[in-house]
């Protein structure tokens, strides 16, 4: 989590405490009048900016950028160093972890609210945070707080009473004496209870942009119709048209139907064929056409691509998000970021809405659920879906090979938790998939294993085929005091074992295991998010898709399992199989598992592999 670790490192520096980064109050009370009057002063730019968000595509486009990258963002508890009142990390208490389910609408909607409340930081920079609190049955159960974030356009305060209108159905409701309503806004400098944004500079530059793009229409039709002035002889006779005009005035009107009949099908073929009309040759030369454009039409087009490029130097982003250029976003998607641009741009953002929320919503609903010094605890944000850092894989495996750095360095670097540091038996299992790459002949010989792994692997003997092509019954099931490669709970049956024996080369089975056990155990860490760190201790990592609930679409799945299967090639070559066809194979059992969240099963795996 990089906005854990950066903090971590102030602490050490001796940072300087927390400073208020937004300005955040419940507009209910005596003072909510003068509140509302005072800030109903400064309201017209904020119409300007939602039209030019609506209007320009450029303004649109960088801010959901900006706004898709903090949905993204995931809602924890954490403890707060008295001395910083920075975090100090996820806490372990149950209460403060409730508080934190029932934020921002629960894990249903918490990514939308999270996505509105940016784009109304970005645009008008202000958002109103209403939270309705859930009803109670009669049966003493309480629903869920109603959570809904709010444009000031769609807020009222008249007559002593608060109004708003319904985001879903646009019907205007009463705040209900319960209810808590927030205003959170970024303060301007010299008013600080106006609110301010990055739009609000570049209004001028937005209607340059809006005006150059309707000379540029403007132009493109008009040049549809007509071009310039075109001078005719009176000497010349045309012949009559229908309506009678003969003359110079016969042929424009002949001149202007054709036009109108081009503007009607633009895109056919007839729309480009050439005006023609018969005239006496000494009269052709003086026929005189002016041309009426001018230089600045020309520059139009340069000066909206001018007025693109003020716009992204004025917005809180990176040039190339507000000029569209991040087509070379990475597979995560162009919402995730460098970490040099989360610090800038988004952790401010979340920082100023956490902030808010903390004030005004977490800690009092923790003083009312009974707990003792609330002050403790702040709302933080996970951001390691959000920030791509800087890939160093390289430099710290060889660091790490030449024995420069530590194992639990080599960890912190890489931003490994101590609750992903693998057992003792994944070790072991990883030792092997090695070794048996290496030298498959290893895993035949009991006494090189016990060496080198401290225990022996059970292997199903090679069984002889008999007339018809069955093997014989299998006398007894192997012996139980060795200890076998660990799979599932419940090994395949016997007669299943000794026919896969005769079909895949011996030892192909349990290899193939390592590379699955592999595959569920990154999906099961990537599953681990860390709200959820602590409470599934007694799962094993490879069976942890089986218990915390994910999307199983096709997307989500390759997303789980990125980064399996390296071994899977170099087991197909120890074992002279076709890599791609045995890779495949493995994908799709593995894929098959957290499709269906079923658990591994050595049967199941034996068939793949058939």
């Amino acid at each position: 989590m990089p906005l854990l670790k950066r903090r971590k490192g102030a602490e050490e520096r001796g940072t300087r405490p927390r400073v208020v980064l937004a300005a955040a109050v419940p507009v209910t009370g005596s003072d909510a009048r003068e509140a509302w009057t005072a800030r109903q002063g400064d309201t017209a730019w904020q119409r300007d900016a939602w039209y030019h968000y609506d209007a320009c595509g450029e303004l649109r486009s960088a801010v959901t950028w900006i706004a898709n990258a903090v949905s993204r963002a995931e809602l924890y508890a954490a403890e707060v160093d008295p001395a910083t009142g920075m975090p100090t990390g996820p806490t372990d208490n149950a209460q403060a972890q409730a508080a934190v389910a029932r934020a921002l609408g629960g894990a249903a909607m918490r990514a939308q609210l999270q996505y509105t409340m940016a784009v109304n930081w970005q645009v008008p920079g202000e958002v109103f945070v209403l939270v309705r609190p859930g009803t109670t049955t009669r049966r003493g159960e309480t629903a869920p707080d109603e959570w809904v974030a709010l444009s000031g356009t769609e807020v009222d305060y008249s007559g002593a009473r608060w109004t708003y209108k319904d985001p879903m159905t646009g019907v205007k409701r009463d705040l209900a004496p319960g209810d808590l309503l927030m205003r959170v806004w970024s303060p301007h400098p010299r008013i600080q209870y106006h609110a301010d944004s990055a739009v609000r500079p570049a209004l001028p530059v937005l209607r340059e942009i809006e005006k150059a793009s309707q000379n540029i229409a403007a132009r493109l039709d008009s040049r549809l119709a007509g071009n310039g002035l075109l001078f005719l002889p009176e000497e010349i006779d045309f012949p009559e048209q229908e309506s009678g005009a003969t003359g110079a005035a016969g042929f424009m009107e002949y001149v202007s139907g054709i036009a109108s009949r081009s503007l009607q099908n633009p895109g056919t073929a007839a729309a480009q064929v050439p005006v023609m009309a018969q005239i006496p040759a000494e009269m052709i030369d003086p026929i005189k056409h002016i041309d009426l454009a001018t230089a600045f039409d020309a520059a139009v087009v340069a000066l909206r691509a001018d007025g693109i490029r003020r716009l992204a130097e004025s917005l809180d982003m990176p040039n190339e998000v507000a000029t569209g250029s991040t087509a070379d976003a990475n597979h995560w998607g162009a919402w995730q970021v460098e970490e040099s641009t989360y610090k800038i741009y988004i952790e401010p953002l979340l920082d100023r809405i956490g902030d808010a929320l903390t004030t005004h919503w977490y800690r009092p609903t923790l003083k009312q659920m009974g707990v003792a010094d609330p002050d403790k605890y702040r709302l933080a944000w996970n951001t390691s879906e959000i920030v791509q850092r800087p890939n160093r894989t390289e430099d710290l495996k060889w660091l790490w090979d030449n024995e420069l750095i530590s194992d639990d360095a080599m960890r912190a670097e890489v931003g490994v938790g101590e609750d992903d540091i693998p057992d003792e038996e994944q070790v072991q299992l990883r030792r092997l998939a090695r070794a048996i790459v290496a030298a498959p002949s290893l895993a035949d010989d009991p006494q090189v294993a016990q060496r080198l792994f401290g225990f022996e692997i059970a292997r199903t003997p090679a069984v002889p085929q008999l007339e018809g092509g069955k093997p014989p019954p299998v006398d007894a099931p192997p012996a139980r005091d060795q200890r076998a490669l660990p799979a599932t709970q419940n090994d395949e049956p016997p007669a299943l074992a000794a026919a896969a024996a005769t079909t895949l080369p011996d030892g192909l089975v349990a290899a193939a295991e390592l590379v699955v056990f592999d595959a569920l155990s990154r999906a099961g860490g990537r599953l681990l998010k860390a709200p959820l760190r602590g409470q599934f201790g007694h799962v094993p990592k490879h069976e942890l898709y089986l218990q915390i609930p994910f999307d199983t679409d096709r997307s989500e799945r390759t997303r789980l399992t990125e980064g399996s299967f390296q071994f899977a090639a170099h087991v197909a070559e120890a074992f002279g199989l076709d890599s791609e066809r045995f890779e495949s194979r493995v994908r799709e059992y593995v894929d098959n598992r957290l499709q269906w969240v079923e658990r591994h099963e050595r049967a199941d795996l034996l068939r793949y592999l058939r």
